[in-house]
C-alpha cells in the first residue's frame, strides 16, 4: 500500500515503503555524521594570558614575577599559573567558562619601600591583592587584572563553624556553632565595644550589590543581627590571641564526634527563647539589633549563605538607621552599617552542585573581593572554615594569618581542626 505526502506546491508524491525506509536511513546517517562534528567553538580548549598590574602606590616599580594567579570556576575547580618577568600568567588548554580570577602576595617593609619610594615603620607588612569575579573566558584572551595594596588588618574574622554536624543519633546538630576573631598585630588589643554583624542573607538578597550602589553609593552593608562585646570591663587579646563567640558554651563533644568543647568560649549569644542550652558562667554578648522578633541567638544558616563583619563606632548602631528590602515599604528591617567603620568582613555563599552563585554576594570587593563556602548544600557535614597561615611571623613569633581581602585565597576548610588553632 502506498502513502501520499502533500507539499506546499499541492503536488502529490507517491513513495513506496522501500523509498521511505531509504530516505529515513539517509536522514539518520546524516544526523549521526553531523553529531560527530563540534560546531560550538566555545567547547574547544583555549589559552588565556592574565596580565597583573601593579598597585597605584607602586610608583617606583615592584616585582611582579613569580606570582601565583588562580582561576576558580563556579563549580569550585581551580587552575593556577605563575607570572613571568612581565607579570603575565599563561593558562593553556583551559575550558571556556566563567571564572573568578585572583592573586595575592605579601610584602614586607623593605619591599614596600623599594616599590613605593616611601619609608615604612619597623615590622610593616601588607598584602597585594587582585580579583575579578564572573569573568567569562571564551577565547584566546589577554585579561588585565588590577591589584590593590591592602594594609594588614588589626583584627580578623579568622574561623567560622556554622555547618553543624550529625549527633550521636545521626540527627542534625547545630548547637555548637561558633566564630573566632584573631589579633594579627604585635600589640595587645582591647576588644571591648567591638561590634559583630551578621549580614542579611535573604534569597534573593534584600539588596543586590547593584541596588546598594544605586541607593547608597556603595557605602554600606546591611545586617540582620548585631552584637557587641560588653564595655563594662576591658578585654585584652594578646598578639596571636583569639576570642571565641558561640550560641552555646558547653562541651558539645558528648553530643557528636565532630563537635568541640566550647566551655572556654569568651562570650555567648544568649537564647531568650530558652531553646538553646546556655552556660550561666559565660559572659553574654550584648544583643544590639535583630531583624527577627524573638531570635536573639546568632542566626547562622547551616548550608549558608552567611556573612560576617566586625566594626567599631562611637555613636552607636541606632544612628545608622534601618531599611526595608529594596523597593519595599514594609516587611523585614535591616540595619544600615556604613563601610567606613568596618574592620574586616567575610562573604560566605551557599554551595551548589552546579556551581556557586556569585550573584548572591552581599559584600562588595573592598570588604571581601571573593567568597568562601563549605562543601555541602545543606550543611551538617562538620566543616569549619578557617584562615590559612602565612609565611610571616609576628615579633613575638605568633602566626600571621593570610589576609588578601579575598576569601577565595584566604580560607580553607577542615573537619578536624580544633578551636583557637590554625594549623592541623
Amino acid at each position: 500500500m502506498n502513502k501520499i505526502y502533500n507539499y506546499k506546491n499541492s503536488h502529490s508524491i507517491f513513495l513506496s515503503k522501500g523509498s521511505i525506509w531509504l530516505y529515513m536511513l539517509m536522514f539518520i546517517s546524516t544526523q549521526l555524521l553531523s553529531g560527530c562534528v563540534d560546531y560550538n567553538d566555545e567547547a574547544k580548549a583555549i589559552s588565556a594570558n592574565i596580565q597583573i598590574n601593579a598597585p597605584a602606590e607602586f610608583t617606583a616599580g615592584g616585582n611582579l614575577s613569580g606570582r601565583t594567579v588562580t582561576l576558580t570556576s563556579n563549580t569550585g575547580n581551580t587552575l593556577t599559573a605563575k607570572t613571568d618577568n612581565n607579570g603575565i600568567a599563561a593558562f593553556n588548554q583551559i575550558i571556556p567558562d566563567v571564572y573568578s580570577i585572583s592573586t595575592s602576595w605579601d610584602i614586607d617593609q623593605k619591599e614596600y619601600t623599594a616599590a613605593t619610594g616611601k619609608v615604612a615603620s619597623e615590622g610593616y607588612f601588607a598584602t597585594i591583592s587582585g580579583n575579578a569575579n564572573n569573568q567569562l573566558i571564551k577565547s584566546d584572551d589577554k585579561i588585565s587584572l588590577n591589584t590593590n595594596l591592602v594594609a594588614g588588618a588589626s583584627l580578623l574574622i579568622s574561623k567560622m563553624y556554622y555547618a553543624g554536624s550529625k549527633d550521636n543519633n545521626n540527627k542534625n546538630y547545630s548547637a555548637g556553632q561558633y566564630l573566632e576573631i584573631y589579633n594579627q598585630t604585635n600589640s595587645d588589643i582591647d576588644v571591648s565595644g567591638l561590634y559583630i554583624g551578621l549580614v542579611e542573607t535573604n534569597a534573593p538578597p534584600a539588596y543586590t550589590l547593584d541596588n546598594l550602589k544605586d541607593v547608597y553609593k556603595d557605602t554600606v552593608v546591611l545586617c540582620k543581627q548585631i552584637y557587641r562585646i560588653p564595655t563594662t570591663t576591658s578585654h585584652i587579646i594578646p598578639p596571636g590571641g583569639t576570642i571565641l563567640l558561640t550560641n552555646s558554651a558547653i562541651d558539645h563533644t558528648v553530643n557528636g564526634t565532630q563537635e568541640q568543647n566550647l566551655l572556654t568560649a569568651d562570650y555567648e549569644a544568649k537564647d531568650g527563647s530558652g531553646k538553646t542550652v546556655n552556660n550561666a558562667a559565660t559572659p553574654a554578648l550584648e544583643f544590639i539589633f535583630s531583624t527577627f522578633a524573638g531570635i536573639s541567638k546568632m542566626n547562622l544558616f547551616n548550608g549558608g549563605p552567611n556573612g560576617i563583619i566586625i566594626f567599631r563606632v562611637k555613636e552607636g548602631v541606632a544612628s545608622f538607621g534601618t531599611t526595608y528590602p529594596y523597593g519595599k515599604t514594609k516587611g523585614s528591617l535591616f540595619s544600615i552599617v556604613p563601610k567606613k567603620y568596618i574592620i574586616d568582613g567575610v562573604d560566605i555563599l551557599k554551595y551548589s552542585a552546579t556551581g556557586i552563585d556569585i550573584a548572591t554576594k552581599h559584600m562588595s570587593g573592598d570588604i571581601d573581593g571573593g567568597y568562601t563556602y563549605i562543601n555541602s548544600i545543606n550543611g551538617y557535614n562538620g566543616e569549619v572554615i578557617y584562615r590559612k597561615t602565612s609565611t610571616r611571623r609576628g615579633t613575638n613569633g605568633h602566626k600571621i594569618l593570610q589576609d588578601s581581602n579575598n576569601s577565595i585565597n584566604d580560607f580553607q576548610t577542615s573537619t578536624t581542626i580544633n578551636i583557637r588553632e590554625y594549623d592541623e
